[in-house]
């Protein structure tokens, strides 16, 4: 096993589950992941749980963290959320990917500006902290999280992207930024593909074990900011991203420290196999 210096160069949440993210410069540790990360989710009418997959526009969708809630902005158009619905009372049954759990649901005035801005019937929804989403069993027992497709944190290798762009590049496509990918920790100071050998990433006194790979889906090929959807990167990233029969960008990650504040510039290193 061996030990590699890394940086921790940049953090990123995403209140609302599949809209744009918020790069920050600080980020605090809760057991979901970090504060205020996909807490916000957009369902439709059968309580299923709505993405990218199906809406690019949701890439439209940009947050603002304020004392009072989120401003959410399409276009040139705003909506101010509070932290919390009004009525607490209003609970609904969601589902994402395997599970089903209890949200709160928000007063209809939002649920329509959402539903109007991207042209399909829809309900925001928020995840309490007494709702209890269990990750995988398989690879992450004991651990919880919140409207994140399965695990708390998301690493990625900046030297992942980089090999990317040159291959890109190479076959004549433009390159490509990390907010196509939505990691939440973005590190420096490995090799390019050396995430597959992650362990466990150690920035002191914070500690990250490393689950699973992230497998990839077309929300890879959508434009961060438009929504626009293309062929690449994923056609590339099908010839040389594949791990045990999957497309990969990043790892899955969950931490044991459930508070604490992590800072961009922090230093330490990854543990590999």
């Amino acid at each position: 096993m061996d030990n590699t210096k890394v940086t921790l160069s940049a953090l990123c949440i995403y209140p609302l589950k599949s809209a744009r993210g918020i790069q920050v410069p600080q980020a605090e540790l809760t057991p979901m992941g970090f504060k205020h990360d996909r807490r916000w989710m957009l369902i439709n009418s059968n309580g299923r749980f709505l993405s990218q997959r199906e809406l690019p526009a949701m890439a439209q969708l940009s947050l603002q963290i304020t004392p009072q809630g989120l401003i959410c902005s399409f276009q040139e158009q705003q909506c101010d959320i509070p932290f919390l619905p009004a009525d607490h009372q209003a609970t609904r049954l969601v589902s994402i990917w395997r599970s089903e759990v209890s949200a709160w649901v928000y007063p209809e005035a939002i649920n329509q500006w959402f539903s109007k801005q991207l042209k399909t019937p829809c309900d925001l929804v928020y995840m309490p902290d007494s709702t209890y989403r269990e990750t995988n069993p398989d690879y992450a027992p004991g651990q919880r999280v919140s409207f994140a497709d399965g695990y708390p944190y998301l690493l990625a290798n900046a030297a992942s992207l980089t090999r990317l762009n040159e291959r890109l590049t190479e076959a004549g496509q433009p390159p490509v930024s990390m907010a196509h990918f939505r990691p939440n920790l973005v590190l420096e100071g490995d090799q390019p593909h050396g995430e597959y050998h992650w362990k466990s990433l150690h920035l002191q006194p914070f500690v990250f074990e490393v689950v699973k790979p992230c497998e990839r889906c077309v929300i890879v090929n959508n434009d961060p900011l438009s929504g626009e959807r293309n062929q690449e990167p994923l056609r590339t990233m099908s010839q040389h991203n594949r791990f045990q029969d999957a497309i990969i960008f990043g790892q899955n990650a969950y931490s044991p420290n459930i508070t604490g504040t992590l800072t961009v510039g922090l230093k330490g290193y990854i543990h590999a196999t």
